[in-house]
């Protein structure tokens, strides 16, 4: 790959190039861990493909090219061509669905795409999905350094939105790339979804269904390797039948990252082991009021309470402020080891 780059300068910047070629050092000093033969393999067939490299570069983004195929070649360890034929499907429906453009959107502006069926706009349409339909915020970062997405899909209709499945599932791909964007394209992330008091009809109502294997289908064909962990909380006992029927479509990797825990002290002390409980919202005891802050480019940057750095040490966990904007509490002894 370094060397396909460098012989692109005149099409790609100076600073590209560099930084493959430093990567590509670092594995020969030893400063890193060196490719696995998966992605080796992968790289000298992609490498061979000169309009699959120029997709690449355009949906990087601050993910470098080796660490975006890596993903790839783990999702799909062992067959060379399942994770060749991946990589271009994923490239091929970036290029036709506009990912790029999208992930530039305000929400309001994907909202928009879609006529609704009530005439609202999409600065209110964003507005009910916050507050009633799907209240999402970015919380902070969990014990392993992990971004925390929480949704609340407790009083989800589909059936009372107005708008079509298709722009539903646009919204949620447009909220899985701010997401990336929001990590800088690096590493995973973990997602904690309230399903509080859903009853069976939104558990098993055929648009339900559909909706979340959507979600599904677009999460394990363009964000491979992304999920660190997924707690489903608060899940009442009619959700076991929903989950039966919804995880077939997954992955058996994928099901492994996910928890499904019911209401009580239960989801408390889990949600401990992983993050600290002060970045949770306020209805799971925690500081974080709701918003789209993080994600949603036209929103000034902010942080639920304080833009934390999670720690742990021999002696328990702490919070370490690091950019702080309403913040009034200071960090820990523990974490500033």
């Amino acid at each position: 790959w370094c060397c396909m780059r460098r012989s692109r300068r005149s099409r790609t910047s100076a600073e590209t190039s560099s930084s493959h070629l430093a990567e590509a050092t670092s594995y020969a000093q030893g400063e890193a861990a060196p490719p696995s033969p998966d992605l080796v393999a992968l790289l000298a067939a992609v490498n061979g493909d000169e309009r699959l490299v120029e997709s690449i570069e355009r949906h990087r983004f601050g993910e470098s090219a080796e660490a975006l195929c890596a993903r790839f070649a783990r999702a799909r360890a062992g067959s060379l061509p399942k994770a060749l034929a991946m990589l271009r499907r994923d490239m091929e429906r970036r290029e036709e669905r506009g990912f790029a453009d999208l992930r530039a959107m305000s929400a309001a502006q994907v909202l928009s795409l879609s006529p609704s069926r009530d005439g609202s706009d999409g600065g209110a349409l964003r507005d009910r999905l916050l507050g009633e339909w799907n209240p999402t915020g970015l919380l902070g970062r969990d014990y392993a350094g992990r971004p925390v997405l929480y949704r609340n899909f407790s009083r989800t209709r589909l059936w009372d939105v107005p708008l079509p499945l298709s722009a539903l599932l646009k919204y949620n791909e447009w909220v899985s790339e701010r997401l990336a964007a929001s990590m800088g394209d690096v590493g995973k992330w973990t997602i904690v979804i309230d399903v509080a008091n859903m009853g069976a009809v939104q558990c098993l109502h055929p648009t339900h269904l559909a909706f979340c294997k959507g979600l599904a289908r677009t999460d394990a064909a363009h964000y491979p390797e992304r999920l660190g962990r997924l707690l489903l909380i608060n899940a009442p006992a009619v959700f076991e039948k929903f989950w039966n029927a919804f995880k077939a479509v997954l992955d058996p990797n994928t099901v492994a990252k996910i928890d499904i825990l019911g209401s009580g002290p239960a989801v408390q002390r889990r949600l401990a082991e992983l993050m600290p409980p002060e970045i949770l919202p306020l209805a799971l005891g925690g500081k974080a009021t709701l918003s789209l802050a993080g994600l949603d480019p036209a929103l000034p940057p902010s942080a639920p309470v304080f833009d934390v750095v999670a720690t742990r040490s021999s002696r328990g966990s702490g919070i370490a402020c690091v950019a702080v904007y309403d913040c009034e509490e200071e960090p820990s002894p523990q974490a500033e080891e």
